[in-house]
C-alpha cells in the first residue's frame, strides 16, 4: 500500500510515496470517505511529496471525481489539496477535477503541506447545507 491516512483534528491528511497507482488513490478516498470521521472533517490533504513515480491518469481521475460528488451530497463542509511539485500532475488534477461537468469539492494544488496548511487556515469555514435530504443549496 502506498498510502497512510492519517486523522487529524480537523480533517485527514493522505499520505503518499513510493509509486502510486489509480487504484490506490482511488482506495484511498474510499476508505477515508467511508469512516465516520470524513463527515466532521474540513478538509483532505493529500499529500504527493513523497513519490517516486505514478500512473495516474485521466481515468482514475475521473473516477476520484464520481466518488467526490457522491460525498459531496452528503458532507459539502469540505474542501481537498493535492501537494505536488509535479506541474503536470498538478494540471491534470485540476483539469479533470474541477471540470464543470463533475465539479464539486474546492480543489487547489500547493508544492508544500506547509502552503497547503497556510492556504486552508485562511479560509472562513463552509456553511453548505447536504441535499441527502433535498435541501440542497448550490
Amino acid at each position: 500500500m502506498a498510502y497512510e491516512i492519517v486523522w487529524e483534528p480537523e480533517g485527514v491528511l493522505v499520505q503518499f510515496s513510493a509509486q502510486v497507482t489509480g487504484r490506490e488513490l482511488i482506495n484511498s478516498a474510499r476508505q477515508m470517505q467511508g469512516d465516520s470521521r470524513f463527515d466532521e472533517g474540513r478538509y483532505v490533504i493529500n499529500d504527493f511529496t513523497a513519490v517516486t513515480g505514478h500512473e495516474l491518469s485521466e481515468e482514475p481521475l475521473v473516477e476520484l471525481s464520481a466518488l467526490h460528488y457522491g460525498a459531496y451530497a452528503s458532507h459539502p463542509n469540505c474542501r481537498i489539496v493535492f501537494v505536488t511539485t509535479d506541474a503536470a500532475l498538478g494540471a491534470l488534477v485540476k483539469s479533470v477535477l474541477m471540470a464543470p461537468e463533475m465539479a464539486s469539492y474546492q480543489i487547489e494544488v500547493f508544492p508544500s503541506v506547509s502552503d497547503a496548511r497556510d492556504w486552508l487556515e485562511s479560509q472562513p469555514d463552509l456553511h453548505v447545507m447536504s441535499n441527502v435530504m433535498g435541501f440542497r443549496i448550490r
